[in-house]
């Protein structure tokens, strides 16, 4: 089978297209037909080995995963002899950051417990924009900042998927959001109903001198105590992650922080695949839609990181493989 092999630490440099042998679902697995892949901050940071403390994990000169991804959505191939949740054929997915990653590939096993059926109203590219991206955004939102009725939620690097399901989940709760992007995101994020949109690169949200009581933040760049400036008394800051000093000050003062200025900040350590049946859910209910920017193929991986890591994307990057293979327009 085919699939992107990462030969050492580096730049684009390091992915390779190559054929490799096609995995053997063990007795727990799933073997799933890859159909679509999405592009994550996991894929810059297993490239790079970045932030260095992760090469602890994923080898300290070598990375110990051959090869990146994270998120996917494809086809049950065929089961190990203990996995009879899933028929052939099924349309399922997962978020494989629990253990081996493994999703740039044709074919890759899945633990039946971390793998769920995909929406029935999604295609394979759509789908794929949930388990990671949506599930950082839930987990946040729901399960530490219990986010409320009519409450005022800001969302930093609100273009991305991320952001965008951030946003949708907010509109339940009938919550003011303040979106927070680039220049050339603006547009985009006035499109998708944000209540105020900012510009980063002329505003500062942290010295506007407006208040909320959720912050979001899905690219921490600023230290914590520059961004509690922007909550509310009692308000919660959590971040998915970011620059590894600004995490590890939100780890550091968090106890700190919530005895001297009654406000919360975390650092959301995702469970992954937890609570993606609820998600499928809102999807399913349409209360949440997928936001896709473009597609490529396979053979094109490096292109989608190389996207991914300049910023440009608005929505999620979707990586097709094997019969889905089309491409969108740019």
């Amino acid at each position: 089978m085919k699939a992107i092999i990462q030969r050492g630490y580096g730049g684009l440099e390091v992915l390779q297209l190559a054929e490799v042998e096609k995995p053997v679902p063990a007795a727990d697995e799933v073997l799933v037909k890859v159909q679509a892949v999405g592009v994550n901050d996991w894929d810059l940071g297993l490239m790079q080995g970045t932030p260095l403390l992760m090469r602890l994990y994923i080898g300290l000169f070598r990375n110990k995963i051959p090869t990146p991804g994270v998120e996917i959505a494809g086809i049950v191939e065929s089961s190990g002899e203990e996995a009879t949740r899933f028929a052939a054929g099924k349309k399922v997915y997962s978020d494989l950051s629990y253990g081996k990653f493994r999703g740039y590939a044709e074919y890759v096993c899945v633990k039946e417990t971390e793998l769920f059926h995909m929406p029935t109203n999604l295609s394979f590219a759509q789908a794929v924009a949930i388990p990671h991206a949506g599930l950082l955004a839930i987990q946040s939102l729901k399960d530490i900042a219990g986010l409320r009725e009519g409450q005022s939620l800001l969302i930093n690097g609100a273009g991305g998927g991320v952001g965008t399901i951030g946003l949708q989940y907010a509109k339940q709760f009938r919550c003011r959001i303040t979106g927070v992007d680039s220049e050339k995101k603006q547009e985009y994020m006035h499109l998708l109903s944000f209540d105020h949109v900012i510009n980063y690169e002329t505003e500062d949200f942290a010295k506007s001198g407006r208040q909320y009581d959720v912050i979001l933040d899905a690219k921490s760049t600023r230290s914590p105590f520059t961004c509690i400036k922007a909550l509310n008394s009692g308000g919660t800051y959590v971040t998915v992650g970011g620059d590894s000093w600004r995490i590890i000050q939100c780890v550091l003062f968090k106890k700190w922080i919530a005895w001297r200025y009654n406000k919360q900040v975390t650092l959301l350590e995702l469970k992954p695949n937890r609570g993606l049946d609820y998600l499928t859910g809102l999807v399913e209910s349409g209360k949440i839609i997928p936001a896709i920017d473009k597609r490529y193929n396979l053979e094109q991986t490096s292109e989608a990181i190389q996207r991914f890591k300049e910023a440009r994307h608005c929505g999620k990057i979707v990586v097709l493989v094997g019969d889905s293979t089309q491409q969108s327009d740019e």
